[in-house]
């Protein structure tokens, strides 16, 4: 969904925010930062191991809030995304 927004939709503030609240539906939250410490050869990082660390991962989407009107289509939208997948699932 972050490939969608960055890539695709860019331009479509709707969308992206559906993506938003899509992945929020599945577990992760692109509005927030996901970075955690690796080891030079990018393994992860043990700090019971040691020796230097080093810090990857993304920083969490910024997107201009939407008119509550296009809010609640984006949500919606997002919504119906979520049940056909859990549909799908079974």
């Amino acid at each position: 969904m972050l490939q969608l927004i960055e890539e695709y939709d860019h331009g479509d503030l709707q969308r992206c925010w559906t993506w938003v609240y899509l992945s929020r539906l599945v577990g992760t939250d692109l509005t927030q930062d996901a970075h955690y410490a690796i080891n030079e050869d990018g393994s992860d990082y043990d700090d019971d191991v040691g020796g230097p660390a080093y810090v990857t991962g993304r920083d969490g989407v910024d997107l201009d809030p939407l008119a509550p009107e296009q809010d609640a289509t984006a949500r919606l939208a997002a919504q119906k995304l979520f049940e056909q997948i859990e549909q799908n699932a079974r």
